[in-house]
C-alpha cells in the first residue's frame, strides 16, 4: 500500500501557486519539493513533512494517506 499525498489540494487551499513558492517556504531544494509532490520520492524526509506541515498549517494527517488496493 503505498503512501500519498494531498499536498497539491492543501497547497490550493493556502493559496501557494507553485513547488517555487513552496520550496522558498521551506527551505527545501525545488526538485525535494517537487518529487515529494508528485510521488516520486523513495523515502519520506521527516524534515520536509515537518516543513510543509508548518508552513501550510496543516497537520500529518491532512498531508499523507495510505492509498488502499482494492482485492
Amino acid at each position: 500500500m503505498p503512501i500519498r499525498n494531498n499536498l497539491k489540494v492543501i497547497m490550493a487551499q493556502r493559496g501557494v501557486k507553485s513547488y517555487t513558492q513552496l520550496s522558498k517556504m521551506t527551505g527545501y531544494h525545488y526538485a525535494t519539493v517537487r518529487h515529494f509532490a508528485i510521488g516520486l520520492h523513495t523515502r519520506l524526509d521527516s524534515g520536509l513533512v515537518e516543513s510543509i506541515c508548518k508552513q501550510l498549517d496543516c497537520d500529518i494527517q491532512d498531508l499523507l494517506y495510505i492509498e488502499k488496493k482494492e482485492a
